[in-house]
C-alpha cells in the first residue's frame, strides 16, 4: 500500500486533490458485500437514510447513472452492491447516506446537515469550517480524491461508536484503517460521496513516517483520533 498521502507534520486541512480513475470496485469482494450486511443487521438506521427531498427527486436515478449501475429504490440498495460506501450532498445538505463502516459517528442521524455541523465533531477544525461551504461548492463541480488514516486496535471495518475497542496488548493487534474518500459530481447542485474503507495489520504497512505523523499531531487529534496510548506503545 502507497502511504504517500502520510504527511509531517500531520493536518486536518481539507485538502483534495483531482481525480480521473475509477470512481469504485466495479468488482466488489463478497467479504465487503457480506460484512455490510452483517453491519445492516447490527445497528440498523444508524446507518443509513434519506430525506423526502432525495427520495422526491431524480437524485437516485443519477447516483445509479453515475456508477454504472442498474437503477434502484434507495441508495441504502444501491451500497449493498458496491464495496463502498455512499453519500449524496444537494445544495449543500446530507440528503441520502449509507455508510456501513463508520468511523466513530452515526451517519443515519445526520440527514440534512451541511459540511460545518458534519466537521464539528473534528480535532483542530477551524480550517474545515472555514472552508466548509467553499467544499461543498467544489465537489459539485468536479471529481476530487483525498485520504483520512488512523492506527487503531479494532480490526474489523466499522468503527461504530458502540464497537468495542481491543486492548491494546502487542504490535500485532495494531491496524491501519485507511479510507480513500472521492467526490463526484451528480449535477450542478448535488455531488456523490464514495468512501472505500480498508483495515490491515499495521505490520504491513508499517513505517517510521507512521510515527512521526503521529508525534507531530496536536493534543486534541491524539484525543480524538483515541491515539494516546498507541502512540505511547509506538514511541517504547
Amino acid at each position: 500500500m502507497n502511504i504517500d498521502f502520510i504527511k509531517v507534520p500531520f493536518s486536518n486541512n481539507p485538502s483534495m486533490q483531482k481525480y480521473d480513475g475509477p470512481l469504485f470496485n466495479s468488482n466488489p469482494d463478497e467479504k465487503y458485500i457480506s460484512e455490510k450486511h452483517l453491519q445492516i443487521k447490527k445497528y440498523g438506521k444508524d446507518l443509513f437514510g434519506q430525506t423526502e427531498q432525495y427520495e422526491s427527486s431524480d437524485l437516485n436515478k443519477k447516483v445509479s447513472q453515475t456508477l454504472g449501475l442498474e437503477e434502484t429504490e434507495s441508495l441504502l440498495e444501491t451500497a449493498m452492491k458496491v464495496e463502498e460506501d455512499l453519500a449524496v450532498m444537494h445544495n449543500g445538505k446530507l440528503e441520502a447516506i449509507c455508510f456501513c463502516f463508520p468511523s466513530g459517528w452515526i451517519p443515519g442521524r445526520e440527514l440534512k446537515a451541511d459540511l460545518s455541523k458534519l466537521h464539528l465533531p473534528v480535532a483542530d477544525n477551524d480550517l474545515l469550517l472555514k472552508s466548509s461551504e467553499k467544499l461543498s461548492q467544489h465537489m459539485n463541480k468536479q471529481i476530487i480524491r483525498r485520504w483520512v488514516w488512523n492506527v487503531t486496535t479494532i480490526p474489523g471495518l466499522s468503527n461504530h461508536p458502540s464497537e468495542e475497542r481491543p486492548l491494546l496488548s502487542d504490535f500485532e493487534n495494531l491496524y491501519f484503517r485507511l479510507e480513500t474518500q472521492i467526490s463526484t459530481p451528480l449535477d450542478e447542485f448535488s455531488s456523490l460521496f464514495i468512501v472505500k474503507v480498508d483495515v490491515i495489520s499495521l505490520k504491513e504497512v508499517w513505517d517510521e513516517l507512521i510515527l512521526e505523523s503521529i508525534n507531530s499531531m496536536s493534543d486534541n487529534i491524539i484525543k480524538y483520533k483515541n491515539l494516546s496510548e498507541i502512540k505511547k506503545f509506538l514511541n517504547t
